[in-house]
C-alpha cells in the first residue's frame, strides 16, 4: 500500500478567484434561494430543543430529541444524496420537503412527550433535503466547465461555508427570538413555512441537477469509483465539527437558562456562526502554501483552546465572545474539508460526496447534543461545554491524518 501526503499538489490552494466571479457565474435567484433554503435546517435543532425542554422541563430530553433529529439525518443523508445523483435533485427535493413539512406538523401536535418527540424528530431528520450539499454539487458542475476550476471551486466552497454559517446565525436567533416572544411552537411553525417555501423554490430552480443518464451532454460511461481513502479523514473531521455544534448549542442554552437569560440563547450562540462566516470568507486570502489539511489541523488546535474558554465563560457577554472565537476556529476545518472532498469526488458522485460530509456533521451533532445534555443535567453546563475541547482534539487528529493518505482503496 503506497502512502503519500496531501500537501503537494493535491490540497495546495491555487491562485484566487474573487467572489464577484461567483455572482457572474450564476443568477441572483440561485444565490438568494441558496441562503433561504438553509434556514429551516438551522432553525430545527434549537427549535426542537427549546420546545421539548419547555414541555418536559429537561434539557437532557431536549438533547435526546435533537440527537434523534440528527440520527435521522445521518441515516437519510446518504440515501437522499444517492437518490439525487440517480434520479435528479428536483424530484428528491420535492419529495423530502413534503415528508419533512408533514413531520414538523406532526411534531407540533405530538412532540410534548419524549417518546413521540424522538420518533417524529427522527422522521424530520430522515427527510432533510440536504440542500447545502446539493448547492455545493451545483457549484461543482459549474466549476468543471471553467478553465479556472480549482480556484473557482475553492472560492465557491468558502462562500458556501459562509452561507452555512450565516444561516446558523439567523436560524437560531430567529427561532429563539420568536419562541421567547411568543411560544416554542410558534418558532417551529415558522420553520415549517420556510421549509415549504424555500425548499420548493430551490428544487424548481433551473440549476437543479438531473440524474445520471438524463443530461444530454453526459456520455453514457460507467462512473469512476468513490475514493474512500481520500474521504475517510474528512468524514471524521466533519463528524468532530458536528460534535462541536451539538455540544456547544446544548451547553450554551443550558448556561443561559441557568443564569436567567433564556432570551439571549440565540444571539449568544449566533456569534459562533458570525465568527465562522467571517473566517470562511477570509479563508481564500490565506497563503497558498498553507495546505488545506494543515488548515483542518490548525482549526482543531484552536477548538481545543476554545472549548476550555467557552466552558469557563459565565456572563452572556463573555460567553458570546467565546462563541465568536469558536466560530473563527471552525471555519478552516469546514471550508477545507469540503474543498478537499470536491477534488476527490469523481463525476457523478458530486451530491453523494457532499451529502456524505454533511451527514457526518449531522451525526456529530447528534452525539454532541446527547452527551452534552447528559453532562448538563448530571454535572453542569460547563461540563457539557468541555465536550468542545474533546471534539477539537478529534479535528486536530483528522487534519494531521489527512496529510497522509493510503492510495488504492476504492468504493464503487
Amino acid at each position: 500500500m503506497t502512502v503519500t501526503t496531501l500537501v503537494d499538489p493535491v490540497d495546495v490552494v491555487p491562485s484566487r478567484t474573487t467572489y464577484r466571479s461567483l455572482a457572474r457565474a450564476v443568477d441572483r435567484r440561485f444565490l438568494a434561494l441558496g441562503m433561504a433554503v438553509r434556514l429551516p435546517t438551522a432553525m430545527l435543532p434549537l427549535g426542537i430543543l427549546l420546545y421539548v425542554a419547555d414541555a418536559t422541563g429537561s434539557f437532557a430530553s431536549g438533547g435526546l430529541a435533537v440527537a434523534a433529529l440528527s440520527i435521522g439525518g445521518g441515516i437519510g443523508g446518504p440515501v437522499v444524496g444517492a437518490l439525487a445523483d440517480r434520479f435528479g435533485q428536483r424530484p428528491v427535493l420535492l419529495a423530502s420537503t413534503a415528508v419533512q413539512v408533514l413531520g414538523i406538523a406532526a411534531f407540533l401536535l405530538l412532540g410534548d412527550t419524549l417518546g413521540p418527540a424522538m420518533l417524529i424528530a427522527a422522521l424530520v431528520g430522515l427527510a432533510n433535503p440536504q440542500a447545502g450539499a446539493m448547492a455545493r454539487a451545483r457549484w461543482s458542475v459549474v466549476a468543471r466547465r471553467r478553465p479556472d476550476r480549482l480556484p473557482f471551486t475553492a472560492t465557491a466552497m468558502a462562500y458556501e461555508g459562509a452561507v452555512d454559517e450565516a444561516s446558523f446565525v439567523v436560524g437560531p436567533v430567529l427561532v429563539s427570538t420568536v419562541a421567547g416572544l411568543t411560544a416554542p411552537y410558534v418558532g417551529l411553525g415558522l420553520a415549517l413555512v420556510l421549509a415549504l417555501v424555500a425548499q420548493t423554490g430551490f428544487a424548481l430552480h433551473p440549476s437543479s441537477l438531473p440524474g445520471r443518464g438524463r443530461a444530454a451532454s453526459t456520455p453514457d460511461v460507467p462512473r469512476a469509483p468513490l475514493p474512500v481513502a481520500h474521504l475517510a479523514f474528512l468524514l471524521l473531521a466533519m463528524a468532530a465539527v458536528g460534535v462541536v455544534f451539538g455540544s456547544s448549542q446544548t451547553g450554551v442554552a443550558a448556561r443561559m437558562a441557568e443564569s436567567g437569560h433564556d432570551g439571549l440563547t440565540g444571539p449568544v450562540y449566533a456569534l459562533m456562526g458570525v465568527g465562522s462566516a467571517v473566517a470562511g470568507l477570509l479563508s481564500t486570502r490565506l497563503p497558498a502554501r498553507f495546505a488545506l489539511a494543515d488548515r483542518i489541523a490548525a482549526g482543531g488546535a484552536l477548538l481545543v483552546l476554545g472549548g476550555g474558554v467557552v466552558a469557563l465563560a459565565g456572563p452572556p457577554p463573555l460567553l458570546g465572545l467565546a462563541c465568536l472565537f469558536l466560530g473563527l476556529a471552525l471555519a478552516p476545518a469546514l471550508v477545507s474539508a469540503y474543498a478537499l472532498a470536491e477534488r476527490a469526488a469523481p463525476a457523478g458522485w458530486g451530491t453523494t460526496t457532499m451529502t456524505a460530509l454533511a451527514t457526518a456533521n449531522v451525526v456529530g451533532v447528534a452525539a454532541g447534543a446527547a452527551v452534552a445534555g447528559q453532562l448538563v443535567d448530571r454535572v453542569s453546563p460547563g461540563a457539557g461545554l468541555l465536550v468542545v475541547s474533546v471534539a477539537g482534539l478529534g479535528v486536530l487528529a483528522c487534519g494531521l491524518g489527512a496529510r497522509f493518505r493510503p492510495l488504492g482503496r476504492r468504493l464503487g
